[in-house]
């Protein structure tokens, strides 16, 4: 997973690129968080390839988080899993919605 702690990094994340992007938005105060990001990390380490993933840490980047609801017209939820493909929404996963099995939908495998 790469950090996404800027609005340049939202930028380029942004960007239309081969194959599809995740952006995971993540508060380490949430207990549902804390299941949604294992698996995260679970279909990350089962398909690396599979998708570009984001992770946003929303206490520390709380404007950052709404510069992307505000771009992608999505709302805000925490957690939640955006996935793009040419730079643009295909899929947006909210709280126990975040499985690995919808991650691998979503992205097309």
């Amino acid at each position: 997973m790469k950090d996404l702690a800027s609005l340049q990094e939202l930028e380029a994340a942004l960007l239309p690129v081969p194959g599809p992007v995740v952006i995971y938005k993540h508060s380490t105060q949430c207990g549902i968080c804390d299941t949604a990001i294992e698996e995260v990390r679970s279909f990350e380490e089962k398909h690396p390839s599979a998708a570009i993933i984001y992770y946003l840490d929303l206490l520390a980047h709380r404007e950052l988080s709404n510069a992307v609801a505000r771009r992608l017209g999505i709302r805000h939820e925490s957690p939640q899993a955006i996935v793009l493909k040419e730079g643009k929404p295909i899929a947006v996963l909210n709280h126990r919605a975040i499985r690995f099995d919808a991650l691998d939908q979503a992205v097309g495998r």
